[in-house]
């Protein structure tokens, strides 16, 4: 239903009437639902009791991780290419001078260290 990153903007080969289509009326999800529902499968009090506990899991996953460090910088130019592109080099030097010149302005305290020689 949704965008699939958040570079992109599905509006532009997705129209709104699809996206409220797919979210009202043919919802994978809620069809299950139904399905289960009319099969006696499942019932609303255990709907209640799910929303219930996966929204607490949910929220202490994301507490856990919030306590993590976060990654170092420089794996924003990592995670793409098999052999980094010669622009992406320069960019994450660049990232490399700017944050030795104002780091301080920076939290860099809560992100992982990053090693002493980049790849």
């Amino acid at each position: 239903i949704g965008h699939h990153s958040t570079s992109d903007d599905s509006s532009a080969y997705r129209s709104v009437d699809e996206v409220n289509y797919w979210d009202k009326q043919d919802h994978p999800i809620s069809r299950l639902r139904h399905y289960m529902t009319r099969r006696r499968w499942w019932d609303e009090e255990q709907e209640k009791a799910w929303r219930k506990s996966s929204r607490k899991m949910v929220l202490e996953a994301f507490e856990q991780a919030e306590r993590e460090p976060k990654p170092p910088p420089h794996l924003l130019f990592s995670d793409v290419y098999l052999e980094m592109p010669p622009r992406l080099r320069r960019q994450r030097e660049e990232l490399r001078r700017h944050l030795e010149t104002y780091g301080e302005h920076y939290p860099l305290q809560h992100f992982q260290q990053e090693p002493q020689k980049l790849p």
